[in-house]
């Protein structure tokens, strides 16, 4: 698990998931009924969409997760 503070990182997550699990982009792209073309500009679009990361996830094999965590207060942070 990560905390999530751009597309960047999640699209180098997406990556190196892939990576991690012997799993080409082009593996994907066929799963996905899409050229591998195709793939590469829906990665690399700059606002990569949550139905994007769920339709690459769940065609890799994989399941997307959400966590909401309470930020802590300015006011809690300075007292730790």
């Amino acid at each position: 698990m990560f905390e999530y503070v751009g597309n960047e990182q999640l699209k180098n997550e997406i990556k190196k998931i892939l990576i991690d699990c012997n799993i080409t982009n082009k593996e994907v792209a066929e799963r996905m009924g899409i050229t591998p073309q195709t793939y590469q500009h829906l990665i690399n679009k700059k606002q990569l969409s949550f139905a994007d990361v769920k339709r690459i996830a769940d065609n890799a094999g994989f399941k997307v997760m959400i966590d909401f965590v309470p930020v802590q207060s300015r006011t809690e942070n300075d007292e730790n």
